[in-house]
């Protein structure tokens, strides 16, 4: 069974986190409206969306009409969780961060009975 790299879902949360950062600082940097944090969570889905077309990413979901759902799902899990590593005391280790994105991938594609992610 081949296990992907550390690298190709470091690549993943790279291209989310980067994407996000901006949004993720003015959302704990100020008050946390409940608006701001829809369209955190909106602009999460809107890059698990683009991810169809990045072989690293969720390319086995493109055209699946269930993809949507899908990036809603694993958008308000990885926001809950980045606002919660927004203290230092909840700092955790890269592979520990890696191993809990495709816990979530894996749950959001189990609830709408999407095909697991190959590992």
């Amino acid at each position: 069974m081949h296990r992907p790299s550390a690298f190709r879902f470091a690549s993943i949360a790279s291209v989310i986190s980067a994407c996000a950062a901006a949004t993720l600082f003015s959302v704990t940097a100020s008050a946390q409206t409940a608006a701001q944090l829809v369209q955190a969570s909106n602009a999460y889905a809107d890059m698990c969306k683009k991810s169809v077309n990045m072989p690293t990413g969720e390319s086995d979901l493109k055209g699946n009409p269930k993809l949507d759902d899908y990036c809603k799902c694993f958008a308000d899990k990885f926001l809950e969780r980045a606002l919660k590593s927004q203290s230092a005391a909840n700092q955790t280790p890269l592979q520990e961060t890696l191993n809990q994105e495709m816990e979530m991938r894996q749950s959001c594609r189990a609830k709408y009975n999407l095909p697991a992610v190959k590992k």
